[in-house]
């Protein structure tokens, strides 16, 4: 027994021992955290505590980005590629006006070239009398026998609206049915139902085929509205399900040119192949004619370009401007003019920006190359489309300024969107601002003998920028608040940054110089910042 006692004790002795190192190593670990924390942010004690006297003032926010100057409403010099060209007499970034000889051509290419368009129209006249009797038919008949069951025209309208509305004139229904499709597996095919029309009205239907769990029921189309919202019910009268009656075999009967002057045709009205359905006006020509019509215009265009060659003795000038670049062979962009009124630059904006941009809005503009003036723009396009950059979606804005002196295309621009803004706000340094999950407050009063800050009040918060917040409830003009500037390294653990902790000894849950339940590791620190100090220092945007 005595021997049984001594090996107790001697096992209390041990256990007991053993605890009270484990408690020592947690009090020295607290006490080592503390102390590396304090220690960590020593040099940041000595920071200068401000004092901010809330002001009245005006804040927006913005939306900014950066692209390069490019030129607008620059004009392309076309000209037949049969042409040979003979002297240019202008080089890029000429200033030319409206009229200026650019360069000459060989007479034979000229001559030439007049030829082949005389012929390209004779042989398109020759064409045109082909085609002249091919025009659309000013009657709309059904190819085929069948119900009416839709009519999307009355006389008046364009049939080509009408198509792009509806993607039909009317709709037959050919095999004498309207089906419903209703979800049940109590349907067998050739099961008789019972189809309650919208207006009450019950009619007899048959199940013509069972997939999936979805039966389809059909119904008469004689008398039987097209897109009538029914209930299904069983042979027994019990309710099978709802849905929503369609042409079972339908036509659609198009077309594509002139205007109705007649419908000929009811709704529900049988008809049989050959049936008149509509008459049209407005059908004289072909699509085929139409678009041996828009092909001349474009031949007499060139034949045009070229006779003001020969008139004029070369090539000239559409327009006054710039010469922003010219070749020594013809062709499409032979040259191209600038009329060196209005200058574009395209920045991208990221998805979280590009909502609150809209055409219209007004936009500063700063080019390094030309000095420190401010421009101003307009914001003209938006993009819809996105490419993406590092996994986020980026859009593409154009803001258009008046060409200035000294603007070149390409020089670098840098762009400031003003989004929102406020008149005579109340606002306070974004530094002087605390925020946690459920509130943001300021510090009203400061001890220096302690350097304890207090007179802690709640806020709420507007508008804010890089460097100013809007207080819109909590303070008035006057207050004084107290702070410090927020630091540039913030506190760290895991090896990451000079001044960052390793894990060794630390409590769960400490972030940033707070614990995870808002508590302050040290001193009479508010608690529930990122990149607080130990000491009193209030905590820095965090929660």
């Amino acid at each position: 027994m005595v021997l049984r006692w001594h090996k107790q004790r001697k096992i209390a002795i041990i256990t007991v021992t053993v605890a009270v190192a484990v408690l020592a190593a947690l009090i020295f670990g607290t006490q080592a955290l503390r102390s590396r924390v304090a220690e960590q942010f020593a040099s940041s004690d000595e920071d200068a505590v401000l004092s901010f006297a809330v002001t009245t003032g005006s804040i927006s926010t913005t939306v900014s980005g950066s692209g390069n100057l490019s030129a607008e409403g620059v004009e392309s010099v076309d000209i037949a590629d049969t042409l040979e060209i003979l002297d240019v007499y202008v080089e890029t970034g000429d200033t030319v006006q409206q009229g200026d000889l650019l360069a000459t051509v060989t007479k034979a290419s000229l001559t030439a070239a007049l030829s082949d368009a005389q012929a390209a129209l004779d042989a398109l006249d020759e064409k045109l009398k082909d085609a002249e009797s091919d025009s659309v038919s000013s009657y709309v008949r059904s190819g085929i026998s069948g119900r009416v069951k839709e009519i999307y025209v009355a006389a008046g309208d364009d049939v080509a609206t009408a198509m792009y509305d509806h993607g039909a004139l009317i709709l037959l229904s050919l095999d004498g049915f309207l089906a419903a499709d209703v979800e049940t597996d109590r349907l067998a095919v050739g099961d008789a139902v019972t189809v309650m029309l919208s207006d009450g009205t019950e009619i007899t239907g048959t199940t013509e085929q069972v997939r999936s769990g979805v039966a389809t029921v059909l119904v008469t189309d004689q008398g039987t509205p097209n897109g009538d919202p029914v209930t299904v019910k069983s042979a027994d009268g019990s309710e099978l399900g709802s849905a929503v009656l369609y042409i079972h075999s339908r036509m659609a009967i198009t077309g594509y040119a002139g205007t109705v002057s007649f419908v000929n045709v009811k709704e529900d009205q049988r008809v049989t192949s050959g049936s008149l359905l509509l008459r049209l006006t407005d059908t004289a020509t072909s699509a085929n004619y139409d678009a041996l019509l828009k092909s001349r215009a474009d031949l007499e265009a060139d034949l045009n370009e070229l006779l003001a060659i020969y008139k004029e003795g070369g090539i000239t000038a559409p327009i006054s401007g710039k010469v922003e670049s010219i070749t020594e062979t013809a062709g499409d962009g032979f040259a191209f003019i600038s009329p060196e009124e209005t200058m574009s630059v395209t920045i991208s904006v990221d998805e979280t920006n590009i909502l609150s941009l809209s055409v219209g809005q007004a936009a500063a503009v700063t080019i390094d190359s030309i000095g420190e003036d401010t421009f101003s723009g307009t914001v003209t396009e938006i993009s819809t489309v996105a490419t993406s950059s590092s996994g986020v979606s980026v859009y593409s804005a154009v803001i258009t300024l008046d060409k200035a002196e000294g603007m070149l295309s390409g020089m670098s621009a840098d762009v400031v969107i003003t989004i929102e803004g406020v008149d005579d706000a109340l606002l306070i340094p974004v530094d002087a601002l605390h925020q946690t999950r459920a509130t943001a407050y300021v510090y009203t009063a400061y001890d220096e003998e302690t350097g304890e800050y207090s007179g802690m009040v709640e806020v709420t918060t507007g508008l804010q920028n890089s460097k100013y917040v809007e207080i819109t409830s909590g303070l008035t003009e006057g207050d004084t608040v107290y702070y410090t500037e927020a630091e540039e390294t913030n506190f760290s653990f895991g090896g990451m940054g000079n001044k960052g902790f390793s894990g060794s000894g630390m409590p769960e849950g400490f972030i940033g110089g707070g614990f995870s339940d808002g508590s302050s590791p040290g001193g009479n620190m508010p608690g529930g910042g990122s990149g607080g100090s130990g000491g009193n220092r209030p905590d820095r945007n965090g929660g």
